[in-house]
């Protein structure tokens, strides 16, 4: 398993990017789970979610975040997001020896390594870091349980994020928002959205003008903090819209469908 066995990996022919993916989610159990000692069999999410989570931060520096967003949905998001089945929905601190099939290979991977990029979204890069630098130091080698990183995180942010590992971690909830309404009045506009799926997730609010102009207000997992079922977003502007939509990037939507709403046909 994991980097001294890459040699056992399956071929990837005439696929470049493929084999460097692979490559890079190998090496970063470097960290995780080896430097800092985690029990994989139980908290898979510890181990497997970090190098999803790192094989997507170190391919937007290889190739680009636009090419490696679309390569990160098709290979890793796309089999969780689409599939209705129940076992998709376990909580995340469900213990990884219990769980099997793709219940097992979605909540330790894709599921894992979203929480830790919408997290890094929520803190910013510098805080994120510093934050992570600090549960590192102090448990590298320890054998670290969830609960020994989500304190150490709220330490080392200086944030109580509570909230947050409850949201991600102790509910069976997914990924599906939702455009409820819009109003626009004098130049104030009104946007409501609701969070069918309950995850604390980040997204772009895309406002399209009605002369062709196009606006993206890029909300962070915060929004949802003190309400996370339903928001109301504020804005001023004297052009006229034409069209909202939600855009969530590798944060893909059950029903993107609702996503969108048209102010002027």
């Amino acid at each position: 398993m994991e980097y001294p066995m890459m040699i056992n990996d399956s071929s990837v022919p005439d696929n470049l990017v493929d084999a460097r993916q692979t490559a890079d989610h190998e090496i970063a159990h470097t960290y995780f789970p080896f430097y800092m000692g985690i029990n994989e069999t139980r908290y898979g999410y510890m181990d497997e979610g970090w190098a999803t989570a790192l094989e997507f931060w170190i391919g937007n520096a290889e190739i680009g975040a636009e090419k490696n967003k679309e390569l990160f949905k098709d290979a890793r998001v796309k089999r969780y997001i689409f599939d209705p089945s129940t076992e998709e929905d376990q909580p995340l601190i469900t213990m990884t020896s219990q769980l099997s099939g793709l219940g097992y290979g979605n909540n330790a991977y894709i599921k894992a390594a979203l929480s830790y990029i919408a997290l890094r979204d929520y803190l910013g890069d510098q805080l994120f870091k510093k934050a992570l630098h600090h549960y590192m130091e102090l448990w590298h080698g320890k054998h670290p349980t969830p609960w020994d990183f989500f304190y150490s995180i709220n330490a080392g942010a200086g944030q109580n994020l509570n909230w947050y590992w409850k949201n991600w971690y102790f509910t069976n909830n997914y990924i599906d928002l939702k455009v409820n309404g819009f109003k626009q009045l004098a130049g104030k506009n009104t946007l409501t959205i609701t969070n069918v799926g309950g995850f604390a997730i980040p997204f772009d609010v895309l406002i399209t003008y009605t002369d062709g102009s196009v606006e993206t207000k890029h909300q962070t997992p915060s929004i949802w903090q003190h309400n996370e079922i339903q928001v109301i977003l504020t804005w001023t502007s004297t052009k006229k819209v034409k069209n909202i939509t939600l855009d969530g990037g590798i944060f893909m939507d059950y029903t993107a469908k609702d996503n969108s709403w048209d102010v002027i046909k």
